[in-house]
């Protein structure tokens, strides 16, 4: 994980998918191919919670698909989601500064330690969304979708 992974982490779930969605026939396209050809990744859950509040969660589409789950419910909540879900600057500060407490108490891979500038170049430029480090990308190939978790039950995943 570098700089740029773990600001998009905080920054997803901070913020919800909205930044996703530049419209609902692109995301659609793109989903369709990142489903016909997930890649190879390590072994995730299929649901994991990255809002400090449980208010979003990423489906990982890897397991999701070995589940025989339904793409299509997938896709219409990760879109219900970008269009009701209303994201927080605050709360993406407030993660910041969590990070920035983390650095401070040695608790981050070597890898993070310029964490803080990042930051606060991000901080600056208004809290862009970010793309995944080429490392991140080469290590794990991410294939997710964040939702609300609010929104879960209607995946089927969980009874």
């Amino acid at each position: 994980m570098r700089c740029a992974d773990i600001y998009k982490l905080i920054y997803q779930a901070a913020m919800g998918s909205a930044h996703s969605i530049s419209s609902t026939a692109a995301a659609r396209k793109y989903f369709s191919r990142e489903i016909s050809n997930p890649g190879t990744g390590p072994a995730e859950p299929v649901v994991d919670t990255i809002a400090h509040d449980g208010s979003i969660v990423r489906i990982n589409i890897r397991p999701y698909l070995l589940a025989g789950c339904d793409t299509d419910k997938l896709f219409d909540t990760f879109i219900r989601t970008g269009r009701e879900f209303t994201g927080s600057a605050d709360t993406l500060e407030l993660y910041c500064n969590w990070i920035i407490g983390m650095k401070m108490e040695n608790l981050l891979n070597p890898d993070l330690q310029d964490i803080d500038g990042y930051l606060r170049e991000m901080t600056e430029s208004g809290y862009p969304s970010v793309h995944h480090s080429q490392v991140y990308r080469k290590a794990y190939s991410p294939s997710y979708r964040v939702i609300s978790s609010s929104l879960i039950e209607k995946l089927g995943i969980i009874n």
